[in-house]
């Protein structure tokens, strides 16, 4: 009985593994070269969505860029004439307050001469 199925087992395990593989190894092999095609393409269309996302997102930085440089720039210009007005009503007051001392010298000396005239 032992070696009945010992037999028996030995002939299913041998038509089990006998079954033509080939027709199935050719269609995984398939198959994986259709996914492969698939991935490739969704991995060109992956690419160029990045390539259009990260042309997007330059053009808005550097629109943020520009944006501030302009802002700074303007602020910049501000500050600079603000700082000429400053410089030039400081060159007017010390230009008025030195011909205020010439023409108090000016009256001191010509008082000075009327008196030594006088005397």
């Amino acid at each position: 009985m032992r070696k009945l199925l010992v037999i028996l087992f030995t002939l299913v395990s041998t038509t089990v593994v006998s079954q033509d593989l080939s027709k199935q190894i050719e269609e995984m092999r398939q198959q994986a070269a259709k996914q492969k095609a698939e991935l490739d393409s969704m991995q060109k269309v992956n690419d160029s969505l990045f390539a259009v996302r990260v042309k997007r997102s330059d053009s808005i930085e550097m629109a943020r860029f520009n944006e501030q440089n302009a802002r700074n720039l303007n602020s910049f210009v501000r500050s600079m004439r603000e700082r000429e007005q400053k410089q030039k009503k400081a060159m007017w007051m010390r230009l008025i307050f030195g011909g205020l001392l010439l023409g108090v010298g000016i009256f001191a000396i010509l008082r000075n001469r009327k008196k030594k005239n006088i005397q």
